[in-house]
């Protein structure tokens, strides 16, 4: 009798301490910090692709991981006008996983600036999808935040490579209907946008005031794409920003995306915390502007928010 009574106070003693374990996971679950980022080449369709992925805690993996891939603008490069760091780490600390790249001829990328084209863009997003999905187990839904020319990519992408996105997320993106979105080259006449179009599709290439040159290719996409029409076409969620002083895109261009995304069943439009801020989201001053940090948290909580709500 006593070595049943023993027995049993020995189950009990070793459920007691099964559960005490859990708890201390659980406990240990809630203090995990979030790793830090790690740059990655990803095997691409021209060779490898420079990027970051940001995982969240290893303990903070249960079941499929949703994905966000962060895609920066025009000459600009995965640091995203160093909105895209805090973003990843703030995802991450929501169990969302982020891999941001640098396009062709941007930041850490080897090829030219002429590879700088939608088609390349959006293979590279491709490649690192399937990347983060083979390697990193990020096989959740996933979703695409695009900044400017990231922006325009972002809205074209279901278009351009089907289904599979469950959100997208748009910081001013270069909408314009076909070279409208070419309108930052030269705000102030667009007719100097149209000569650089031209000489882009007559030699191949062409220079711009950014100090880089794009190509017949780059600006032949241009040309043929209407990103506000792929928005309605998907019919997505999608999440809009525009900052007040938006002084590289015609009002037009800034009108018109904000009047499709307000016309989606699930398209949100905020406009209010970016009155003071320019392209990048910088406050009148610049980076330094004591206006620009509380800009950029901002722009962060929104985005957060609305992407917790759509992948989890």
């Amino acid at each position: 009798m006593n070595q049943r009574k023993n027995r049993r106070a020995l189950r009990v003693l070793w459920l007691c301490i099964a559960v005490l374990a859990l708890c201390v996971a659980g406990a240990l679950y809630l203090l995990l910090p979030v790793p830090p980022g790690r740059d990655v080449e990803i095997p691409g369709v021209r060779g490898t692709v420079p990027a970051t992925v940001q995982m969240p805690g290893k303990l903070n993996r249960l079941g499929d991981v949703p994905l966000v891939v962060l895609c920066h603008g025009f000459t600009g490069n995965r640091g995203g006008d160093t909105h895209f760091t805090q973003l990843a780490q703030d995802l991450a600390e929501e169990g969302i996983a982020t891999v941001r790249m640098d396009f062709a001829g941007c930041g850490a990328s080897t090829e030219p600036y002429t590879a700088y084209t939608l088609t390349n863009m959006a293979d590279d997003v491709q490649s690192a999808i399937a990347y983060m999905q083979q390697e990193y187990g990020a096989t959740g839904p996933v979703a695409l935040v695009g900044h400017s020319m990231g922006g325009r990519l972002a809205s074209l992408y279901p278009q351009m490579r089907g289904g599979g996105l469950k959100a997208l997320v748009l910081w001013s993106p270069a909408n314009g209907t076909g070279l409208q979105g070419l309108d930052f080259l030269n705000i102030d006449d667009f007719s100097q946008v149209e000569a650089v179009a031209a000489e882009a599709l007559a030699n191949g290439k062409a220079g711009t005031k950014w100090g880089v040159e794009i190509s017949g290719d780059f600006v032949q996409q241009m040309q043929d794409s209407d990103p506000n029409a792929a928005l309605r076409e998907a019919g997505l969620p999608v999440l809009l920003t525009y900052a007040g002083h938006e002084t590289l895109f015609a009002e037009s261009t800034v009108t018109e995306t904000i009047a499709t995304v307000e016309s989606l069943p699930d398209g949100t439009v905020v406009l209010d915390p970016f009155v003071d801020g320019d392209h990048n989201y910088f406050g009148p001053a610049g980076k330094e502007d004591p206006a620009t940090p509380v800009m950029d948290a901002a722009l962060r909580a929104v985005t957060e928010e609305f992407l917790t709500e759509q992948l989890k």
